[in-house]
């Protein structure tokens, strides 16, 4: 099993759509062949990683980069330079084929990993009144509640029973 996973690839930096002032990039790399087979060892390997088996694509998040891995692609967000985006990729590639190398001895983990719900869809179950009973507007509350999820109690209006519907 010597054979790297990863041999080729073209990298590209892009501003993102719907921010092009930003001093940032999105890094994307095109891959010349399919890792969709390395991407349940990589959710048993990647602490926090957010897995789609059926939708083929990995999340994860690790030294303030977020890393999105598809059949074909791996995206890096934010990079700064041209240079940060190689040494990146360069250090991501290495890991991906590690693992890929070390895969007899991982068992992989094809279990999907639901992401937090999105602010909109936890603010639709607010009341939208901005009350403040809670300590927060409408809008800040859902943002709060995506990573915190003690804060549930703080909203009166808030239907737990909604709730656990919506992150289930």
């Amino acid at each position: 099993m010597s054979e790297q996973l990863i041999q080729k690839y073209d990298l590209t930096l892009a501003t993102p759509e719907c921010h092009p002032n930003v001093d940032w990039y999105r890094a994307f790399i095109k891959l010349s062949n399919d890792i969709t087979e390395v991407l349940p060892y990589l959710n048993a390997e990647f602490d926090g990683a957010n897995y789609d088996h059926g939708g083929k694509i990995l999340l994860w998040a690790n030294k303030n980069k977020k890393y999105a891995f598809r059949p074909c692609e791996i995206a890096i967000v934010p990079v700064e330079t041209r240079e940060e985006a190689q040494r990146l990729f360069n250090n991501i590639v290495s890991l991906v084929n590690e693992i890929w190398l070390r895969r007899d001895e991982i068992k992989p983990n094809f279990e999907d990993k639901k992401a937090p719900p999105n602010v909109l869809s936890i603010y639709n179950l607010l009341p939208k009144t901005n009350c403040r009973e809670c300590g927060f507007t409408c809008m800040a509350f859902a943002t709060a509640l995506r990573t915190d999820f003690s804060k549930l109690s703080l909203c009166p209006y808030l239907s737990e029973k909604n709730y656990a519907n919506l992150v289930s």
